[in-house]
């Protein structure tokens, strides 16, 4: 008897970790209602249960700013590839979804506010309108847009901070959605944090500057964003799960100044998705052995390459690391991304289990 109440308690406990079956689904794969919907049936014919589906894509909307609600200011425009203007994906999904177990978190690009096509972008897109919130590197030369993943807003600028808190808070109260996840919030890189208006940001908040000072403040920046914008969402909406998809080495996402582990030690995040996109099984294993030191396995979902290049990446090595996100006891997997699913034709040998 005692031992099955052990092996019950064994079953229960293992049951709390590995949750999550999550897939991010890329904004250009919801430009229609027909796109739409062949996502919402390929996701519960495949026992996924968390649509991380991009609303943002670079400082424009696939949603309707201001919806309902016009209490949080928002004037970013819709995304190019939508050519129907009364469309409205996120509504649609959420609309079309169905199944209880499936939930809708709305992913959301922070601070990287341009493609590499600036053709792409609406005249009145923020990028246009407030170029002094574009960051700079140390000379003090902006951000080229052609560069990294796009231009970066400047996180250390007080406006940018604002800007982007009222985009964020206007989606999460005129949408019933299950979650946010916050991505790009970070500095594109350890040289960036130059502009005008952030250096004076710093030398009114720090009294004895060196670089050890600028380092720290720069960190400050992107934890108080973070503790703000869960705090004011968490007001409008407590049910809805605040995430971010982060580094996962932490070596680099200090480089980023983005500590998220401190984010999740606070309490200023409910859940980090690891971007752990190595195709070796081996090395994934030996980063979740680290971090399983931290003690924060039930606030860590790990983000599993799905896609392939040149060479082949079959689909078995993904459910080895599916396999393995369940024996580390994480609390589940997100696999990048519906794109790479579908053009290598992933789902008829993946185990989302």
């Amino acid at each position: 008897m005692k031992k099955i109440f052990i092996f019950l308690l064994l079953i229960l406990s293992i049951s709390l970790y590995a949750q999550i079956r999550a897939v991010w689904v890329p904004i250009w794969e919801i430009t229609t209602p027909e796109k739409v919907d062949k996502i919402i049936t390929d996701l519960n014919k495949n026992n996924v249960n968390q649509l991380i589906v991009q609303i943002r894509y670079r400082g424009d909307a696939a949603y309707q700013p201001n919806k309902v609600s016009n209490f949080y200011e928002n004037t970013e425009k819709q995304y190019h590839a939508i050519k129907d203007s009364l469309f409205d994906p996120l509504n649609y999904i959420i609309s079309r979804n169905d199944n209880p177990e499936l939930e809708i978190h709305a992913w959301f690009p922070v601070f990287a506010i341009t493609g590499h096509e600036l053709a792409n972008l609406h005249p009145e897109h923020i990028y246009f309108t407030h170029p002094e919130w574009v960051t700079c590197d140390f000379s003090q030369e902006k951000m080229n847009y052609e560069s990294y993943m796009g231009a970066f807003l400047d996180p250390g600028i007080p406006q940018v901070q604002e800007y982007t808190k009222n985009v964020i808070l206007d989606i999460v109260s005129n949408y019933k959605i299950d979650g946010i996840q916050l991505d790009y919030i970070r500095y594109p890189d350890s040289h960036f944090g130059f502009s005008k208006l952030a250096l004076e940001a710093y030398k009114n908040d720090v009294k004895f500057q060196d670089a050890d000072a600028w380092k720290q403040w720069k960190e400050d920046q992107i934890t108080n964003f973070m503790r703000s914008i869960y705090s004011d969402i968490k007001k409008i909406s407590p049910e809805v799960q605040v995430t971010a998809a982060v580094i996962s080495n932490l070596d680099e996402a200090d480089r980023y100044s983005q500590n998220w582990i401190k984010w999740l030690q606070d309490d200023l995040l409910d859940k980090a998705y690891l971007m752990e996109y190595s195709t070796s099984t081996s090395s994934i294993e030996k980063h979740l052995n680290f971090l399983a030191n931290y003690d924060l396995n039930e606030k860590i979902v790990v983000g599993l390459r799905s896609w392939s290049t040149a060479y082949k990446y079959p689909a078995y090595k993904i459910n080895e690391k599916i396999k393995l996100v369940h024996k580390k006891r994480y609390n589940g997997f997100a696999l990048f991304s519906y794109t790479g699913i579908r053009e290598s034709e992933y789902f008829k040998d993946l185990k989302i289990k």
